[in-house]
């Protein structure tokens, strides 16, 4: 289990050559994709944000005049599913689509916010000897080594340190190693490159619900900690936030596809209609609705409940690992609510029974909710914005 820290405010030092780090907001940074990359320039701080996902891009911009922050512009936008396609057909599209967006909204904000999540990303909690941030730099790739599953050569470095510690009597500090395979942060960059943007800041999924979790309005629960699923169509990002800092970290490849694919299975239907399926049904928790749905003999209501409880199932003892980890790290430590986002957040009845089999409070996240004035996103839309919510949120070098 990895944990994540409170949000710095200095970006790593500029690679060799000149091109400065791409900064998430809780580890500083990894190192740069040379050339690629630019953070510190002198232009605006206003930055677009993009979340280019497996299934769709979503966009969102956010200007703040007179001290009120508004939505600009926002978009979802579907990518082709054919599983033929090759990758360059597949990032072909994502240009193509997020390039005629731009034309069409008349975006003139250049530099962009993204994030990346999943197998390409490591975040490790790890005890580091005592070094100034230059002597980390300077030894990152050694000290890290060890808690990377990956070629130290295959992947861009970034870390936030936590505070200072004595360990055996050996004075050491708190440090957030996160490491991203080259290839998915070149991945995003070549993408936003193509279609005109100029990527300026490279986030982490689960981090960036911590930007939003900050603006959100409403009651804190008192020392309780606030548990992200964020169900993404191939991922589902879980983050455990307390007062503010993130503290647990995982990507559960329990995801919206997996409840489309036991649909699938259980109904034997293509694609398409075992997500038409899913949107329509959800899951029947009601003994009363599900009586009547017997008496109506309405079996693919019956099938994709039950198909998509066994989901579930698999999803609730995954949460169970990730609080009971969470917990085991203090004696006073609790989970206060939980906040569903992603694609699969509206699902019918799903925060009811996560509530009912967690025991915790759970609602589905409004991203938006922080605004003073109306946007015109559609509910069922608004909770898969989150990620790209909490990007565009960010500032060119707001880790200064």
């Amino acid at each position: 289990m990895a944990t994540a820290p409170e949000k710095p405010k200095a970006p790593a030092p500029p690679a060799k050559g000149g091109a400065a780090p791409p900064a998430a907001p809780k580890t500083g940074g990894f190192a740069a994709v040379k050339g690629k990359i630019q953070n510190f320039f002198l232009g605006s701080r206003e930055v677009i944000g993009v979340d280019i996902g497996s299934h769709s891009i979503k966009v969102a911009y956010f200007k703040t005049e007179g001290g009120v922050t508004s939505l600009k512009t926002w978009g979802v936008l579907p990518l082709d599913l054919n599983p033929e396609a090759s990758p360059e057909q597949k990032k072909q599209q994502a240009v193509n689509l997020l390039r005629a967006f731009l034309i069409q909204k008349g975006v003139q904000v250049k530099e962009a916010a993204t994030s990346i999540s999943g197998n390409s990303v490591i975040v490790r909690y790890v005890k580091f000897p005592k070094l100034n941030k230059d002597e980390l730099w300077a030894t990152l790739a050694t000290e890290a080594e060890p808690f990377i599953p990956f070629d130290i050569k295959d992947v861009q470095l970034g870390f936030h340190i936590l505070g200072d510690l004595m360990e055996e009597g050996q004075k050491k500090m708190e440090t957030v190693l996160v490491a991203a395979k080259k290839d998915a942060v070149q991945a995003r960059v070549e993408v936003l490159e193509a279609a005109g943007l100029k990527p300026t800041i490279i986030d982490v999924d689960s981090f960036s619900l911590e930007n939003v979790y900050e603006r959100l309005k409403g009651p804190r629960d008192d020392g309780a900690a606030t548990l992200y699923l964020n169900i993404g169509h191939t991922v589902t990002n879980l983050s455990i936030i307390e007062s503010g800092v993130t503290r647990v970290v995982r990507d559960v490849f329990i995801s919206g596809i997996s409840f489309t694919k036991a649909i699938m299975k259980a109904l034997q239907l293509d694609i398409a209609k075992a997500e038409e399926a899913k949107k329509k049904h959800g899951l029947i928790i009601d003994a009363e609705e599900k009586e009547k749905a017997l008496q109506e003999g309405n079996r693919e209501a019956l099938g994709v409940s039950q198909a998509v409880a066994g989901v579930v199932r698999d999803l609730v003892a995954e949460v169970h690992r990730s609080v009971d980890f969470y917990l085991s790290q203090g004696p006073e430590r609790s989970i206060g609510r939980i906040q569903l986002a992603g694609g699969s957040a509206k699902m019918r009845n799903l925060a009811k029974h996560l509530t009912a089999e967690l025991k915790v409070p759970v609602d589905v996240m409004n991203p938006f909710a922080f605004l003073k004035t109306p946007v015109d996103v559609p509910p069922e839309v608004q909770p898969a914005l989150g990620v790209v919510v909490g990007v565009a949120l960010r500032q060119n070098k707001d880790w200064v």
